[in-house]
């Protein structure tokens, strides 16, 4: 799918790129661009943190060789969006280069949103610009419904496959060596 954008369009999504590039930002808050709009969040809870883990101890062992997950990095959209993932499966070389901060989003095989209180809504915005980037699998972790979505095979802008799993379930998540995350500890009253 190829999306034509007219001049006045690139000049907007410069100038939102360029704010984002500028900005300094209180300790404990990130920001994104998101549908083309800057987006700022605080730090997380906790539990976040520790779902997060369990995600990285059900992947040991199962990632492809030279990759790693990443948090914290800034993967650029083929429309401009700008979103840092919790966890960003990557190529390990890419991460090497000290100048360069933000990635190229089709690079990521495996992109994690774990959502917090309120920010809901932008996560489940974010499938759209993985999908059109090509990213092969996103998982969105919804702690308020207490559910996973496996979100697999991105097609014209779209995932054609969307799995919900309720927390309690096992999710597998479909790479070259799957990986089968059991979110039995993910709510916490």
């Amino acid at each position: 799918m190829t999306i034509v954008m007219s001049d006045r369009e690139h000049d907007l999504r410069d100038v939102v790129q360029s704010i984002h590039d500028d900005l300094e930002l209180p300790e404990g808050y990130r920001a994104e661009i998101i549908g083309g709009q800057i987006a700022v969040a605080a730090s997380p809870f906790g539990i976040h943190a520790f779902i997060l883990q369990e995600i990285r101890d059900a992947a040991h062992g199962r990632l492809p060789r030279e990759h790693r997950l990443y948090e914290n990095i800034t993967l650029e959209e083929p429309d401009g969006d700008r979103y840092i993932p919790d966890l960003a499966l990557m190529p390990d070389a890419l991460l090497r280069n000290r100048r360069q901060w933000t990635f190229p989003m089709g690079l990521c095989l495996l992109a994690v949103e774990v959502t917090s209180p309120g920010q809901e809504e932008r996560d489940y915005h974010k499938a759209t610009g993985y999908a059109r980037a090509g990213v092969r699998v996103y998982l969105l972790v919804d702690q308020t419904r207490r559910r996973c979505f496996v979100h697999c095979d991105p097609e014209g802008g779209k995932y054609a496959q969307v799995t919900e799993v309720p927390f309690g379930e096992d999710v597998l998540l479909p790479l070259a060596r799957s990986i089968t995350i059991d979110t039995s500890k993910f709510y916490v009253a």
